[in-house]
């Protein structure tokens, strides 16, 4: 997993190339007129979700795990938080959906992470995390979710 600033998200194009049609997308500013939906890039390895949701849970139940791609979550308007499963003791509540690239399983938070529009998380594949927690008080989140194939 890598939590950093979204103005560096570049500096890792290097260990991960297809960040450059991330960030290419984000720098365009065609996130700022797009509908909400799902999207395919001109890069065959790279595809990304635009939604939007109000953030309700305030414990991470249930974290998600993908095998082949990479989630690279970035919040366009709005804050969340993030939690992040040790990988010790999980326990699977749903087992592998090839049609979603994930399994959800139960766990023990280990870190949380508090997104806003300034930073990114990026997580690899076996890396259980849970998205869209209530980080202080709910918040209405746009966010955009890049999918890179990795495997």
């Amino acid at each position: 997993m890598i939590i950093d600033k979204l103005s560096d998200l570049h500096r890792y194009a290097p260990a991960l190339p297809a960040l450059e049609t991330v960030c290419t997308i984000l720098e365009s500013g065609v996130l700022k007129n797009q509908s909400f939906g799902s999207y395919k890039t001109d890069n065959p390895a790279v595809r990304y979700n635009l939604f939007t949701y109000h953030t309700e849970k305030t414990e991470s139940d249930i974290y998600e795990i993908h095998r082949k791609e990479v989630d690279v979550q970035i919040l366009l308007s709005g804050f969340e938080r993030m939690d992040i499963a040790s990988k010790d003791g999980l326990e699977t509540v749903q087992e592998y959906d090839p049609a979603k690239e994930a399994m959800f399983l139960k766990g023990r938070r280990q870190v949380s992470y508090h997104a806003d529009t300034t930073t990114f998380a990026l997580f690899f594949p076996g890396e259980p995390h849970a998205p869209n927690l209530v980080d202080g008080k709910p918040a209405e989140v746009v966010k955009v979710v890049f999918k890179i194939l990795v495997s």
